[in-house]
């Protein structure tokens, strides 16, 4: 029972988070966890993908084949619920996107992102969901994708592409367009680790009124251990910090203690200079500009 009311599985609202792979690396799933119960009793249910992951694939890989039947969407969820009274299910995996080997795959960014968000949208027709995703550079996020995966050379993988074409809003105007009442949130990874209780507000729909244990994860992973205790002793003396003023403080520490071996990336790909990877950069940046104003999407910045 959620505040008093009893929610049916028809009721249960579904936030899927589908990538980019090689943003925050389960990192949502980890930091909301650590509320697990808090959440829980607000009606808020994050599982860890290795509970639900299989079964999901079992149902797309039956739903691409043959009809789903009532009977069987109804024992996903509940096998997912159990016992308890849940009113949102947060679902997290960066290959809800897409296979890494195929992420060029037409010479595009995830060619097949609509479809296999309207897949998965599928096996829960009768639930309201959302979709959240972020963005990372495409001249930062190709190596690492491709060196997570080992059935495709770099020939195969990158084809004929011309990566100063690539657009993160054909992937977002894509997925819209297949799956029309579901509202897309986006953001860039290269701002998560200022914005990441902004994130974590917006999967979870509790916004600004529920102070994350984890809102701080991203911060830990590039700032170093010193400005991270001071960062930590500032914020817990002064709790009365709106969001924004909390976002400010992060921002500052970050420039001031950030670990240049933390945010320094490397880029070595076949054929790639530096010139490559800054007019690929400028495209990015243009192009998330585009993302911000696109209807029915929330841009968090």
């Amino acid at each position: 029972m959620v505040n008093g009311e009893n929610i049916s599985n028809r009721d249960i609202s579904l936030a899927f988070h589908i990538g980019a792979p090689n943003t925050d690396n389960g990192q949502l799933t980890w930091s909301l966890r650590k509320d697990a119960q808090r959440l829980l009793e607000r009606g808020i249910m994050v599982r860890r993908p290795g509970t639900y992951m299989g079964a999901i694939n079992q149902m797309l890989r039956k739903q691409d084949q043959e009809f789903l039947s009532e009977e069987e969407r109804e024992a996903l969820l509940a096998g997912i619920v159990k016992d308890q009274d849940v009113s949102r299910i947060i679902m997290t995996n960066s290959g809800f996107l897409g296979v890494p080997g195929w992420m060029l795959s037409g010479g595009r960014l995830y060619r097949n992102a609509g479809k296999n968000a309207a897949g998965l949208r599928g096996v829960f027709p009768g639930n309201p969901c959302e979709f959240f995703l972020g963005l990372r550079n495409p001249a930062t996020l190709i190596g690492p994708v491709f060196q997570s995966q080992s059935s495709r050379s770099w020939t195969q993988f990158a084809s004929d592409t011309d990566f100063l074409s690539l657009r993160w809003s054909e992937v977002v105007a894509d997925i819209r367009q297949s799956n029309p009442g579901c509202r897309v949130t986006v953001w860039c990874n290269e701002e998560t680790p200022v914005i990441w209780p902004n994130i974590l507000g917006h999967v979870t729909g509790l916004g600004e009124g529920f102070r994350f244990s984890g809102e701080l994860d991203i911060t830990r992973g590039i700032i170093s251990e010193a400005g991270y205790e001071r960062l930590e002793a500032y914020l817990a003396d002064r709790p009365g910090l709106s969001e924004e003023q909390r976002e400010r403080v992060r921002s500052l520490f970050l420039s001031y203690f950030h670990s240049e071996e933390a945010v320094e990336e490397e880029i070595d790909l076949p054929g790639w200079s530096q010139q490559l990877v800054d007019e690929m950069t400028e495209v990015y940046h243009q192009d998330t500009d585009l993302i911000r104003y696109m209807p029915g999407v929330t841009f968090l910045t």
